[in-house]
């Protein structure tokens, strides 16, 4: 959620900014033959030549003479550079650490949206374990002012709510406003990211995390039940493929079988993927249960013709999505990469049938406002794969796109997604969250039949 995850104003749209988080290499610091050198020009230069997957399709003219920006400006939008001090940070946040509130926004005008009439900062994201979950601040809420040493800002442009939060230091408190007159008091801190939660009609659960930040096991927040859920079922929510995601999945199936659910939803929307190798983990919990003979995750061919395989990472014990129970799939536009891998593994063993993909299927009102920034009935459509290559002599990163992504059973959904066409069903979408998560409700119906 870039520097400050309190601050992607999404100024083009939601899924610009959550399908920038690319599926990335398992290795982060692959270097992939290219050595360290003190020109970062030059550097730049040999290491898109040597591994950038269209470099035959892309303009290559005087390619020699260019700066590093205007070469960069050439690649997919997929491909980026970064300084030595933007690559720690990078990695430091893709770990789970983080620092800031924890939530992220589109701004809204007034008149734009029937559902959101007055207009105001909509919060389209709320880290789990931040400052911002824990303050009770919740998706489809409408940020409307900020008050600080007893001044009150009132949030009327993209920019405001930037403005107002980031001047504050670290562990000062502020409090910030909603539509409805509500108000939580929070400061920014540093604090672990979780990126799952479940619940079941009856109760809910949350990872928790030891010193170190590893999660440890869960916490139950009844007060999060949806109590709208069939019977046997349990909603899962995960929100990226970073950091210890895949771990505390394996802790919520604990409860998950606790409990003797028999159905899984899973809810993917706007979850613009991360990194394979926590994928491979996530598949695990479920081809796990059809025995230790391994099977294939995803495979990657290069632009040299090698190709690469990726295996489901094999868990024993009992934390397991068992083979028979049924499992559903909640996607949208912004439903990319990693999380679309994920779908090919469950769909390639049987896990998920096309039928059981719900696909958000946006309003006239909302495509409207979005403009081509966000698309509609279908998942993203991201079958490609970038590496990071670091510069080892100045700590410079380069991340290129190296590799198209076939799934277990060979399907490429790249540039395609997953639509109606393969099966998948699609459910009217109003915006792209409501207070009440209207779209979720109307799954369940769907589900219930």
């Amino acid at each position: 959620m870039g520097k400050h995850d309190y601050g992607n104003k999404f100024l083009r749209m939601a899924a610009v900014v959550i399908v920038a988080v690319i599926l990335a290499a398992a290795a982060l610091f692959s270097g992939c033959g290219i050595f360290g050198s003190t020109d970062t020009r030059k550097w730049v230069i040999n290491t898109v030549k040597q591994n950038y997957y269209f470099y035959d399709e892309m303009d290559k003219t005087d390619i020699d003479n260019l700066s590093v920006e205007e070469i960069v400006a050439r690649l997919d939008i997929y491909s980026e550079f970064y300084t030595r001090e933007e690559m720690q940070a990078l990695i430091k946040d893709n770990s789970g650490q983080k620092a800031g509130v924890g939530f992220s926004y589109i701004y809204v005008a007034a008149g734009a949206s029937s559902i959101y009439p007055e207009g105001g900062c909509l919060i389209v994201t709320v880290v789990g374990n931040s400052p911002a979950e824990k303050a009770g601040m919740k998706t489809g809420q409408l940020l409307v002012s900020g008050t600080y040493e007893g001044r009150t800002s009132e949030f009327k442009t993209s920019d405001d709510v930037g403005n107002f939060i980031d001047p504050i230091s670290a562990g000062v408190k502020f409090t910030l406003t909603v539509s409805t007159g509500e108000s939580f008091e929070v400061s920014k801190q540093e604090y672990t990211a979780s990126y799952m939660f479940m619940a079941t009609k009856n109760s809910a659960w949350t990872p928790t995390f030891d010193g170190d930040g590893d999660a440890n096991g869960v916490k139950e927040v009844s007060d999060r039940a949806i109590n709208y859920l069939p019977d046997g079922a349990a909603y899962f929510s995960m929100s990226q493929f970073y950091g210890g995601a895949a771990d505390e999945f394996g802790y919520l199936l604990k409860e998950y079988n606790a409990q003797r659910c028999t159905s899984l939803i899973l809810d993917l929307r706007n979850n613009g993927g991360g990194y394979v190798d926590v994928m491979q983990d996530m598949a695990g919990y479920f081809t796990s249960s059809l025995g230790k003979q391994t099977r294939v995750a995803m495979t990657a061919r290069y632009k040299s013709g090698r190709e690469e395989v990726a295996d489901c990472l094999y868990h024993g014990g009992e934390n397991l999505v068992p083979a028979d129970n049924t499992v559903y799939v909640l996607a949208n536009s912004g439903t990319a990469s990693a999380s679309e891998a994920l779908i090919g593994v469950l769909v390639s063993y049987g896990f998920l049938k096309y039928e059981n993909i719900f696909l958000s299927d946006y309003g006239e009102e909302f495509m409207s406002w979005a403009g081509g920034d966000y698309g509609t009935a279908k998942s993203y459509g991201k079958g490609i794969m970038q590496s990071t290559f670091t510069n080892f002599m100045t700590g410079e990163a380069l991340k290129l796109t190296t590799a198209q992504i076939y799934w277990p059973n060979g399907k490429c959904i790249h540039g395609i997604g997953l639509t109606a066409e393969d099966g998948c069903r699609l459910v009217e979408a109003d915006w792209i969250v409501t207070p009440e998560d209207d779209e979720l409700k109307k799954v369940i119906t769907m589900i219930k039949g």
